[in-house]
């Protein structure tokens, strides 16, 4: 049984601990400071008078709950999870009345700076382009890849950081880990043009929250303007923001979490189709100097796809994959075991029919067919195309065979 003696000495030793820890590390510089944080660039000690940084360090409260993300984000890099787009974090501790965390100096610029040195629609379009995918690939490794996964609930152009190797969220202060029971979060912090309403007391934040924000992001990124309450009452409208970005922006952000987009992968396809709209809409891939103006109210397809539920567009690829299977079996069997009447052409004939252009036909019709959300995400090149010209593509290939095939049966007729 555990004394009080006990206790005293545990605390005694944390503290000498902490103590410790506090003397390695020489301040360099004060980044932030407040009542509930302080953040400081520092340079580890060695004994040998030697230095290595810089890092972060971090202070924050622990009576205001302040900073357990960062301990949540150490065990699951220790457990060796893939978190490429957040800072790797160095250690954690106790001190006083503080949690401490030290971890990577991130390098680069903030999203914030990138954006006001894009100074036409068209440089902040391809910014867009370039990095907002990779913004909500960073967003969902803290939902997807962490259990509990981890609210942002801070996510604002200061707190990205964007270098040649991507992009890096920062700042996790007052993120929170989701629970399934919970009702409301316990602490209520956010920078409010990009908070959504929940996260001020009307109910518990959850990954829509953090879909809310991005979208105020989007705003931000299209326009180099932060975003005001009176932009999202009138849709966003009046802004120069094209109209399939606008409808993304609108639904990410509605009051209502059930009517923004489920996840963070949600919004991202639904954006990566928008994209494709308005690149059509400049007239290729050259970058515009004025955005382009459209029809009011007119949905993108991108959009209504992404509506589409996940499970809805596997039972549908489950389908179309089956019966590709099928036809591809039959084509095999029809030149393996022709009718009668089939037996009668020339062997390359039947082959050239079956195996060169039918088949092919098939598989490319199949793969038109699909929702291609899921290949979209995994292979880059594929997210940079939209519908139409993919759909362009596989029908000019589904003629080429054909017009083939025509040539190979009139020469077999001779």
């Amino acid at each position: 049984m555990e004394t009080c003696e006990d206790t005293l000495e545990d605390d005694l030793a944390r503290y000498l601990d902490s103590l410790g820890r506090e003397d390695s590390y020489r301040v360099d510089a004060v980044l932030k400071e407040g009542p509930l944080e302080v953040t400081e660039r520092v340079f580890f000690v060695g004994r040998s008078g030697a230095e290595l940084g810089p890092f972060v360090r971090k202070y924050l409260s622990a009576e205001s709950g302040l900073g357990g993300a960062y301990e949540a984000l150490l065990a699951a890099q220790r457990r060796g999870v893939s978190l490429p787009h957040l800072p790797r974090i160095v250690e954690c501790y106790r001190h006083d009345d503080k949690n401490v965390v030290v971890m990577e100096c991130v390098r680069g610029e903030t999203l914030s700076e990138r954006v006001r040195s894009a100074q036409t629609p068209g440089g902040r379009l391809d910014l867009l382009a370039c990095v907002f995918p990779d913004l909500c690939d960073a967003v969902s490794e803290l939902h997807e890849r962490l259990d509990p996964p981890i609210i942002h609930r801070d996510l604002k152009p200061e707190n990205v950081m964007v270098s040649g190797s991507g992009v890096t969220l920062i700042d996790l202060g007052i993120a929170r880990s989701f629970r399934e029971d919970g009702e409301r979060d316990t602490t209520h912090f956010g920078t409010r043009a990009y908070a959504p309403p929940e996260q001020f007391g009307f109910g518990q934040t959850d990954a829509r929250s953090d879909v809310y924000a991005l979208g105020m992001l989007l705003f931000f990124c299209v326009t180099g303007l932060e975003p005001a309450a009176r932009d999202r009452e009138r849709g966003f409208a009046g802004a120069g923001v094209p109209d399939p970005l606008r409808l993304v922006i609108v639904r990410a952000t509605q009051l209502d979490p059930a009517a923004r987009y489920a996840t963070v992968r949600e919004l991202r396809d639904a954006l990566v189709f928008a994209l494709g709209d308005v690149t059509r809409g400049r007239g290729g891939d050259s970058p515009a100097e004025e955005p382009p103006s459209f029809e009011p109210e007119r949905p993108s397809p991108g959009t209504l796809l992404a509506r589409v539920p996940r499970w809805v567009g596997a039972i549908w690829n489950l389908a179309v994959l089956s019966l590709c299977g099928l036809c591809i079996v039959g084509c095999v069997m029809g030149f393996v075991q022709p009718t009668p009447e089939n037996a009668k052409w020339p062997v390359w004939y039947r082959f050239f029919s079956y195996l060169v252009f039918l088949m092919p036909a098939l598989v490319i019709a199949g793969y038109l067919m699909l929702d291609r959300r899921p290949l979209r995400r995994e292979i880059p090149a594929l997210a940079r195309l939209t519908v139409r010209q993919e759909t362009r593509a596989g029908l000019l290939a589904i003629l080429g065979l054909l017009v083939l095939w025509v040539l190979a049966s009139l020469v077999a007729q001779v």
